[in-house]
């Protein structure tokens, strides 16, 4: 594979990564005005709606010019996203302005900075990505790392093997030895192809870091929104109050704090991390046993009918659910530590293939030859 072949297929890596990150952006801009107006949370009696909008449809043309200049491949343009990062911390002083002249509504503006302090740990390893991903490497350093153990998925890499699959009970013993023969000895050489595909790789740490991440953080917006639009299935007898929109967002956000320490021990694969699990769900077995409590000092009152509180269970135990289903790769030990994940291991190729990218690590080039 020669230098133009391998820069294209990196740039287009990066393209399509920088559309993702740009709608990432977008929808979490989207999702904050909708948790932030969320009925209990009257974030219009602020007076600070407008200051939001004005504020999120420059940060989204700030983003969109970024990410255009990305795209061009120019190294110093990387600079740029630091200090539009700069600009992203420095939003926090518009809660944080707000709060301190207006305390009444103090748990509109947490939940607000709360909201930014998740994009900003997602772009930071946004910001990451165009450092130390391999593919960015070679679009914006023009460098190519090499190392023993990451073989590049190509045709001259990888050989093509057609593999002759024979149903089962469709073998005829032939007339003649010689054909017999024959017929073994393609028999052991199609055992030998099927025995060398490779097995389905296991889940590594990081990968279950981000499933989680996308787990708690939509669940901070999904069941708010979800109890929101049917709330008459959890008004009282009288219509006139609903305890499940707030108490929904006050659990969701309750484990969307606690798993974010998870989440980083994840993707960084961490030693003790399993124990950091454990002792969030001890964490979360506490507060689910206080808020027992809770709820049923809201059934003592009589305003609400029973199906409030089983409709409401349930959604909660469906939302454990996901969490479970997430994590448990790790805690069953199916999902592997990796941690040499952020090193993004680059690409084998022969030197004579690269005559104008410079590779960081040097390497046996009589080790690294293939057959033709």
């Amino acid at each position: 594979m020669d230098d133009r072949k391998i820069y294209r297929k990196a740039r287009n890596h990066v393209v399509w990564h920088l559309i993702f990150y740009f709608l990432l952006v977008c929808v979490f801009v989207i999702g904050t005005d909708l948790v932030l107006n969320l009925d209990f949370l009257k974030f219009a009696e602020t007076g600070q709606h407008q200051t939001f909008i004005l504020v999120s449809l420059i940060e989204i043309f700030l983003w969109l010019l970024l990410f255009l200049g990305l795209s061009t491949g120019q190294k110093w343009v990387r600079r740029l996203y630091w200090v539009m990062y700069l600009l992203e911390v420095a939003s926090f002083w518009i809660p944080v302005r707000a709060m301190m002249n207006d305390w009444t509504h103090i748990f509109v503006y947490l939940t607000w900075m709360f909201c930014l302090f998740i994009k900003l740990a997602i772009l930071m390893q946004t910001g990451l990505y165009f450092h130390q991903n391999r593919w960015a490497r070679v679009y914006y350093d023009r460098v190519l790392e090499v190392y023993d153990d990451d073989p590049l998925d190509d045709a001259r890499a990888v050989p093509a093997r057609a593999i002759a699959r024979t149903p089962a009970g469709a073998y005829v013993q032939p007339a003649n030895p010689a054909e017999a023969a024959q017929v073994r000895q393609t028999a052991a050489v199609q055992h030998q192809s099927m025995d060398a595909i490779p097995e389905e790789k296991p889940l590594t740490w990081p990968q279950v870091s981000v499933r989680l991440g996308i787990c708690i953080y939509g669940e901070l917006v999904v069941f708010p929104i979800f109890v929101q639009m049917f709330q008459g299935w959890f008004s009282s007898l009288d219509m006139r109050s609903v305890f499940a929109t707030r108490d929904m967002f006050l659990l969701c956000i309750f484990t969307a704090f606690i798993w974010t320490i998870p989440v980083f021990f994840l993707y960084y694969s961490q030693k003790g991390t399993r124990r950091v699990i454990y002792g969030v769900i001890a964490a979360e077995a506490l507060f689910s046993a206080w808020f027992a409590t809770r709820l049923m000092a809201y059934h003592d009152t009589g305003l609400y009918p029973d199906r409030v509180f089983i409709l409401f269970i349930l959604l909660d135990i469906i939302r454990y659910g996901l969490i479970g289903a997430v994590i448990s790769p790790v805690l069953m030990g199916k999902a592997k530590r990796d941690p040499h994940h952020r090193q993004d291991m680059g690409l084998r190729l022969d030197q004579a293939d690269l005559p104008d990218l410079e590779p960081e690590d040097d390497y046996d080039e009589d080790e690294d030859e293939y057959e033709e």
